[in-house]
């Protein structure tokens, strides 16, 4: 079934030094003043950047979920009063060890969180703890994954979260990541959010194609996007795609990218789903497809 949710990803544009005994509170009211003016404009999921832990707290500052401190104070507060899910950047303990993490509210309290698998060196010696890989956290607005800054770097992790199929990859971070942001988002299949401290950050489709980035006009870019969605390979499958056209017109969109080969199903209606419009018409998801090819040839080199 259709299953439409709205996205916005928050720039973290202000101008702050690391380490300032000020910019605690700078990042703290800029933070503040960021999700107020989201406010009332119906955001199922808000993502927020890594500046916000990065100049908000030192590691002595990490809050802890059974006791909140003034970040996650305010994320709890936010999420139940706006009626809405967060991702949002923050210090956070966790068995005695202090995390660069995401942690993921909802209305009624928090959801899970993701800790930074990959640490920067000056991360590491500042005695923050390098997390244990991947999570995926099922919330009232889908699947959610966290990725932090560096992390993007390492093909072990996307791996990791391409096996757990979130809906979405909610990418806090003070590094932007190119076109590493596009290739995970077509390897895991998923939605990719970024919120970044800079223009760019935004929300890009499973293609990794920009649906809504920030630039010199927009600071909290934002997107309506459909998770009832599969991604199949034209192979074998495009000779269907008229008469699943045919058959539900309007109720389907078959989204057919150029030069990749593949394409993604969307139910847009509350009568099927994508899975039941494959299904139906005996169509081949597209990690599926690929691990029979593997398996043909490795047969076929005996």
């Amino acid at each position: 079934m259709s299953r439409y949710v709205n996205v916005a990803a928050v720039m973290f544009n202000a101008v702050l030094e690391r380490g300032h005994p000020a910019s605690k509170d700078a990042a703290w009211e800029h933070t503040r003043q960021a999700l107020e003016s989201l406010r009332g404009l119906g955001h199922d999921l808000v993502v927020l950047c890594e500046s916000v832990e990065s100049f908000g707290q030192d590691v002595d500052d990490a809050e802890e979920i059974a006791r909140p401190g003034r970040f996650l104070s305010m994320y709890l507060d936010y999420a139940a009063s706006a009626k809405t899910c967060l991702a949002g950047s923050i210090k956070l303990r966790d068995r005695g060890q202090a995390y660069n993490s995401i942690v993921f509210v909802g209305p009624d309290g928090v959801l899970g969180a993701y800790h930074k698998t990959h640490l920067t060196q000056p991360e590491i010696d500042r005695g923050l703890a390098s997390g244990p890989g991947a999570v995926a956290v099922d919330t009232p607005v889908g699947r959610l994954g966290g990725a932090v800054c560096f992390d993007l770097n390492f093909d072990s992790l996307c791996r990791e979260y391409a096996a757990l199929r979130p809906d979405i990859i909610c990418f806090s971070s003070n590094y932007h990541g190119g076109l590493m942001q596009a290739v995970w988002a077509y390897k895991c299949r998923a939605f990719f959010a970024s919120a970044l401290y800079f223009h760019g950050c935004g929300i890009l489709d499973p293609f990794g194609r920009p649906l809504a980035l920030s630039d010199c006009y927009t600071v909290n870019p934002r997107a309506r996007i459909n998770l009832d969605r599969a991604m199949v390979h034209l192979d074998y499958n495009r000779a269907r795609f008229p008469d699943i056209e045919r058959k539900y017109r309007d109720e389907v969109a078959i989204d057919i990218p150029p030069n990749i080969g593949s394409a993604l199903i969307y139910s847009n209606t509350d009568k099927r789903s994508a899975m039941d419009l494959v299904r139906e018409f005996g169509l081949e998801l597209l990690d599926d497809y690929f691990a029979r090819i593997e398996k043909a040839n490795a047969a076929n080199r005996r």
